[in-house]
């Protein structure tokens, strides 16, 4: 039950930002820069979770650094491309 609980200390706040950044692409559903500016700062504070979840597990590595990025990074190209049918 514990480890339940340890974990989910640390999910919750990711969970927070993914609900938030849906509720802000429906909410804005009429414009699509702000969506587009939603979905980048979901980017980013999945990113920056990522970093801060990491480190407190002390196993933070370049190469976890690059993955979180990566996904972020391909997160808003995709949809960027949806947005604005590029």
């Amino acid at each position: 039950m514990r480890e339940i609980t340890h974990h989910l200390r640390h999910y919750l706040p990711l969970l927070g930002i993914l609900i938030a950044a849906i509720s802000g692409f429906m909410i804005f559903s009429w414009d699509r820069v702000f969506q587009f500016v939603v979905v980048v700062a979901a980017s980013l504070g999945y990113f920056v979770w990522g970093l801060v979840h990491h480190h407190i597990h002390k196993d933070l590595h370049p190469s976890v650094v690059v993955e979180y990025f990566a996904i972020a990074i391909l997160g808003i190209v995709i949809v960027f491309s949806l947005l604005f049918r590029v």
